[in-house]
């Protein structure tokens, strides 16, 4: 349960997914809302964290590949960890079908994703029975040692920040514009990624290519990278999950606000989905890098596209135009 930091007792959230990227975010939110954050990569590992730290609160998504969040509700159940433990699942989708029968004394809320920062501090608050608590008493906790102990990063510290050139940037990208780049190959994309990167701009690469590679290529040491494979891995997501790759672009957005964002592969997340729900992900994130006064790089082949298809992607974008390709035929 609750742990004392400095003589103030600190209540613990467990946040369980098997996404990396999504884990350190909302860890990061759970400490700016008052908690004490801790991790699981999934079902089981949530399962040993429970029995042993005894949290106060789980938020328990449902989507994993050891063990769904039902079952990990059930074998709660079962063991009788469930008595004084709060549990929030986080869902991508409103309609959780006939999965909860039986579990609804277990949960004691939702959270859909994605979720902004106020939100998930008001709904843990609330379920936790807790105030917000005074401006002047975080004010003053914060400028003494970082939010409950734990030392604060320097702006110039900041992580996934490339070491800047001297060197003038060659490509200015307007804060919260998209820009859709035509090309056959995703070389211009990242000539102009990497511009921006290595010029004070926080970046994120969402890609079909292995991360090991794109480092090689195109010299990113630090800039966090996000693979779109069905293999498993530290910095892997599955094309099929792309609710989840949409909650991870956001939150970096929204984390980040000055940055930019590159996504490489919409070909490969159309084929694993459909256009549709791509167009839908993109629009998603394009309103977030408005909001955020962030920047977006999409690169697409015109040829995979009908014309129809591309027509849409283009609204709402900047569109730079590197070769001249025809677009799919029906």
């Amino acid at each position: 349960m609750s742990e004392r930091f400095g003589g103030i007792s600190i209540k613990k959230i467990l946040v369980v997914d098997d996404n990396s990227a999504i884990l350190e975010i909302v860890s990061e939110l759970i400490s700016a809302a008052g908690y004490q954050p801790m991790t699981a990569s999934g079902g089981k590992d949530c399962l040993e964290k429970i029995s042993k730290d005894k949290p106060d609160l789980v938020l328990l998504d449902i989507n994993m590949p050891d063990m769904d969040g039902w079952l990990v509700l059930r074998t709660l159940k079962e063991k009788g960890l469930t008595e004084g433990l709060k549990i929030i699942m986080l869902t991508a989708t409103t309609d959780i079908g006939t999965d909860i029968f039986g579990l609804q004394d277990v949960v004691s809320g939702y959270i859909r994703k994605p979720f902004n920062n106020d939100e998930l501090g008001v709904r843990l608050r609330e379920v936790l029975g807790d105030q917000p608590p005074a401006m002047e008493e975080v004010k003053v906790e914060k400028d003494r040692k970082g939010l409950f102990g734990f030392k604060r990063r320097k702006k110039e510290e900041t992580v996934g920040m490339e070491v800047a050139r001297i060197s003038a940037k060659e490509y200015d990208l307007r804060q919260g514009f998209s820009y859709l780049v035509k090309e056959s190959k995703p070389h211009k994309s990242f000539e102009i990624f990497v511009d921006q990167v290595t010029h004070n701009i926080q970046g994120l690469c969402v890609t079909r290519q292995h991360p090991d590679i794109m480092r090689n290529e195109w010299g990113l040491e630090k800039t966090p990278i996000i693979w779109l494979s069905n293999q498993l891995g530290k910095v892997y997501v599955n094309p099929s999950n792309i609710g989840i790759l949409s909650d991870t672009v956001i939150r970096f957005v929204e984390k980040s606000g000055d940055s930019v964002v590159i996504i490489d592969g919409v070909e490969f997340l159309i084929v694993n989905n459909d256009f549709e729900k791509v167009l839908r992900m993109i629009h998603h994130i394009t309103e977030a890098v408005m909001e955020n006064r962030s920047r977006l790089i999409v690169s697409v082949d015109p040829r995979t596209l009908e014309a129809r298809e591309l027509a849409l992607l283009e609204r709402n974008m900047e569109i730079i135009e590197t070769e001249p390709v025809e677009t799919k035929q029906r």
